[in-house]
Parts: structure tokens; sequence; C-alpha cells
């Protein structure tokens, strides 16, 4: 079996000796919610020297957990993670403490100021969007199947895809797909805009070449000169 991960909820003002036994639970059932994967995420200890609710997981859940808790923080993520993030700045907030979460095998930290930070997205648009990655994931039932694709290392799965394409969609598991459709984007409070979620109607899969050889290939596609103009347009529409 692999060696277990932690994830670490350290709870800055607070001592074990101080804080009450059904507080403590509030605090620990609400971080277990937050971290999700609840079926393989488990309780290992609480550290003496302050407050710290020590989780422990699989290795193969971090790309799961992690993006999800760092989505959270940020105002990107989906209701759900979100929710749980400001409610544990709420319970902080009450208390007059803060806490951080240290992410595993990356170095950052994960703040929690003790009041709550909106997650409010201040715009939302509607576009035809396509993703791209590998895909690692396929869940659910019904008239459409909930999929995720490993983008830059982190899972992005506010991705659906209509049932009667998902047979053909599971052949491609673990290789490089590109799924289009209906985009809904929104904007946090901070300015970020994010894919609140994708409603796929078709897909692709993507050939996996060398660098080297899709450069060639779009030597053959782009006429001689085409390069040439487009930066002459540009400069030309700067200098206007």
């Amino acid at each position: 079996m692999s060696e277990l991960v932690e994830y670490s909820f350290r709870i800055i003002g607070a001592k074990p000796s101080s804080i009450p036994m059904v507080r403590l639970a509030t605090y620990m059932a609400e971080f277990g919610r937050l971290l999700g994967c609840q079926e393989s995420v488990h309780f290992d200890k609480i550290v003496d020297s302050s407050v710290g609710i020590v989780a422990l997981v699989r290795p193969e859940d971090v790309p799961v957990i992690s993006p999800r808790v760092r989505d959270a923080s940020s105002g990107s993520a989906d209701a759900d993670a979100a929710s749980h993030y400001r409610k544990l700045n709420e319970y902080l907030g009450e208390d007059g403490w803060s806490a951080e979460l240290p992410l595993p095998k990356g170095g950052q930290v994960i703040a929690f100021p003790g009041s709550v930070k909106s997650a409010r997205a201040i715009r939302v648009v509607n576009q035809h969007t396509s993703v791209q990655g590998r895909l690692i994931r396929i869940e659910g039932g019904g008239e459409r199947v909930k999929v995720g694709l490993e983008i830059d290392g982190d899972l992005t799965a506010r991705i659906s895809v209509p049932a009667e394409l998902i047979k053909e969609l599971a052949a491609l598991f673990h290789q490089h797909v590109r799924l289009s459709g209906d985009g809904r984007w929104k904007r946090d409070s901070d300015g970020k805009w994010y894919l609140d979620n994708l409603n796929a109607s078709s897909f692709e899969r993507l050939d996996d070449v060398p660098l080297s050889e899709a450069l060639g290939r779009l030597r053959n596609i782009i006429p001689e000169g085409t390069g040439e103009k487009i930066i002459k347009a540009v400069d030309e529409l700067r200098s206007a």
C-alpha cells in the first residue's frame, strides 16, 4: 500500500486544553467536507502544540483534493467546496482565530483569515468553449455524465457529456481529448475568470505528437509569408 499523505488544518490561536470538544468536532466535520473524497479521507491525530487537525489521504487522491481546496480559497470552486471554505472561516471569525492548510507536494499554504471571503461571481458569460486534457474520470448516470480532465496536473471536473456519447468517449480513457460545447464562465470578486461549467456536446481525440512534428504541420498549413503579414498588421494597429 502506498504511503498516506497528510493534510494538516492548523488553527492559529487555539489550544487543545481550551477548545471545547463539541467545537473541535464542528471544525473536523467541516474540514472533512472541504477535502472531499470522504470515503478515503481519514482522521489521524490532533497536534498538541496547537490545534492541528491532521487527515490522511491516499496519494492518488491528492490531484483531486489539492485543486479543490486551492480553488475554494480563490473563489473559483464549485458551490459545494466554496461553501465549506466559507463556513470554516465563519467558525474561525466567531472564535477570533485564523488557520492555515499547507498543501502536500507543492509547498503552497492555504490561508483561512477568519472572515468570510466572498466568492460571489460579479459577472457570468455563456459562450462556446473547448478544453483539452487527459481523460481521467467518468462518473454518474442519467442524461448527462460527469467527466474529469487532467489539465496541467490538476483535475477539471465541471464538465458533463451526453450519455449517448459516453461509450465512445470511455474508449479514450487516459488519453488526451478535446471537449467542446456550451461553457459558462464566471468572474469572481477579484476579477479572475474561471470556467464554472461546460456542457460538452462533442469531443475529439488528440494525437500525442512531438513538438517538432506539430510545428512541421503548421508550416504546411500556413501559407508562406502569412506570419510577416500578421506581424505587420499588429504593428499598424498599435501605431494607429
